[in-house]
């Protein structure tokens, strides 16, 4: 039950506050802008009692959009009584459904910018307990979104004991504080403080040093190459080299490798980050549609024999490179076979088929397929499985038995890919219930997806949150469904809010006429890859 202020009890704080308000604003509206709008008029007084309201709300709030709003009313708590309440609020945010609470109030405080709004926050960091990561996360996110460079200090107080770690527990305990870390690092460092610069890219390549996963080190790299504005190399040791070298560019005559030449499985040729791997894929009825293939694409591919590919130098991933001086003996992938393929499904299908079955074992993985509803392709299994080849050939098998069906549930499937986890996968129709969000769940922030590609033809048709079909939003466009998350937007905003602490990167993947810009758009926002294939099923670079 939420811990808020009661309809009637926050009608008479406004009453008391105003003199004038004639209508009752509930803060535990079931609509997140009703919500909002409390909050809003609260903030307004700047009291005790309105800091008291808003930090009851923002404890368990789990709505994007509205949590923002909220943000921008904690920046309008200025009053010592009010920040007394702010700060004995926030600093109890420790438990994981309290962590967009604490995020939303710090940023709220980032924005601020007060001495005593900045001392709260840092105090959520350099004076907590050292479990108490959620707390620390959401502030040091925070503080990166309010691009706050003066407070660098204690994003280097964060980083430092990370790389100390054993790899169990940086990789796994600390994974939500240390991706939060190295993912907002370019945006608090100054470019003209050089040794703080120099210091965070320490801490970094102890990070590398010390991580044996794959998503953490490719976050890293790429953040250490936004600092440094060198290439996203994988070795610590360049990079405490770098720092030696005083931090100008030069020539090193064995870098060594970098994270793009990570030797890991792709699928329509974009990349996995991590080794767990969902793939959200279409079946709505437009898949049914025909495709173009290629004359030369339709001959199907000579099986490749095993070549020697020569000495691998520099540090590989773990997943194909070889050490200095040995040989990497390795058979090369053929492309799929497109011989067959007559509609849109069948493309998905060669492709998905193909990438499953050269997904090396130390991969983990799941299918969620969608139309109007959403599911696992495996309802006996919705948790990740590993890539045995005895598992790759029952998923294969059912893959291939797909067929098209109904509408185009975009959010919903997303949000179920969201759910996936290694232990104990959510039920995507019981969110916004307490113990029951993927945004913040323990195990889905461990043991959830590391990469998720998505696969479309079209545009979102339909939502969970749909009653009703009809002419909605796009004049002269498809028939279109009533819910929120029909709209293009709202899916990227709350796709923003899913994965602020999950970091997942999303690659998305659109077959035919489809939105694009959305396509783009949740890529763009997660790191990942649009792969463009409207018009011809053209061969990708």
């Amino acid at each position: 039950m939420r811990k808020v202020l009661t309809i009637t009890t926050l009608a008479m704080l406004a009453l008391a506050f105003s003199g004038q308000r004639n209508s009752a604003q509930k803060t535990d509206d079931a609509n997140p802008d009703k919500r909002a709008e409390a909050v809003e008029a609260a903030a307004s007084h700047n009291t005790k009692a309105a800091a008291t309201a808003i930090m009851a709300t923002l404890a368990t709030e789990n709505d994007g959009p509205a949590g923002f709003r909220m943000a921008e009313s904690v920046a309008m708590l200025t009053s010592d009584e009010a920040l007394d309440v702010v700060e004995k609020s926030v600093l109890g945010f420790v438990r994981p459904e309290n962590l967009f609470g604490a995020y939303w109030t710090f940023i709220g405080l980032a924005r601020q910018n007060s001495a005593r709004g900045t001392a709260i926050i840092r105090k959520a960091v350099l004076e907590t307990k050292d479990k108490e990561i959620y707390l620390r996360a959401a502030a040091i996110e925070a503080l990166a979104f309010a691009g706050r460079t003066d407070q660098a200090d204690v994003l280097l107080t964060a980083l430092k004991p990370l790389g100390q770690l054993d790899a169990k527990k940086l990789d796994y305990e600390y994974s939500i504080l240390t991706l939060t870390c190295v993912h907002g690092a370019p945006k608090m460092i100054k470019g003209g403080d050089k040794q703080m610069t120099m210091d965070v890219v320490l801490a970094m390549a102890d990070i590398l040093a010390a991580s044996k996963d794959d998503r953490i080190q490719w976050y890293t790299c790429m953040a250490l190459s936004k600092i440094t504005g060198e290439d996203t190399y994988i070795d610590p040791e360049f990079w405490r080299w770098w720092v030696k070298m005083g931090g100008i560019k030069a020539q090193r005559a064995e870098e060594g490798a970098t994270v793009a030449g990570r030797d890991v499985p792709k699928f329509f040729k974009a990349a996995a980050v991590g080794n767990r791997v969902v793939f959200v894929i279409d079946i709505s009825g437009s898949m049914q549609h025909p495709v173009e293939i290629p004359p030369e694409m339709r001959k199907p591919p000579e099986t490749p024999k095993k070549e020697d590919k020569g000495p691998v130098t520099g540090k590989g991933s773990g997943k194909g490179g070889g050490k200095d001086g040995e040989e990497d003996k390795k058979e090369e992938i053929p492309p799929p076979d497109y011989s067959k393929v007559k509609s849109k499904l069948d493309l998905a299908k060669v492709e998905l088929i193909h990438t499953l079955k050269y997904l090396p074992e130390d991969y983990w993985f799941n299918i969620v397929i969608y139309h109007t509803p959403h599911a696992m392709i495996d309802n006996a299994n919705d948790e990740f499985v590993q890539a045995t080849e005895q598992n790759k050939q029952k998923f294969i098998k059912k893959v291939d038995g797909l067929n098209w069906a109904n509408l185009t549930n975009i959010h919903g499937a997303l949000t179920r890919g969201y759910c996936v986890n290694g232990k104990n996968t959510l039920d995507p129709m019981k969110i916004g219930k307490k113990e029951n969000n993927p945004a913040w769940d323990p195990e889905c922030l461990s043991t959830g997806a590391t990469t998720m590609f998505f696969l479309t033809d079209g545009s979102p048709t339909i939502s969970d949150d749909s009653t009703d079909i009809g002419q909605v939003g796009r004049p002269g466009g498809n028939m279109v469904g009533n819910g929120r998350f029909c709209q293009p937007q709202n899916i990227v905003d709350d796709v923003r809010r899913l994965n602020t602490f999950r970091k997942v990167v999303i690659n998305t993947i659109g077959i035919g006429p489809h939105d694009g810009r959305l396509m783009a758009a949740l890529a763009e926002l997660t790191n990942g890859e649009y792969v463009d294939r409207s018009g011809a099923a053209r061969r990708g670079d």
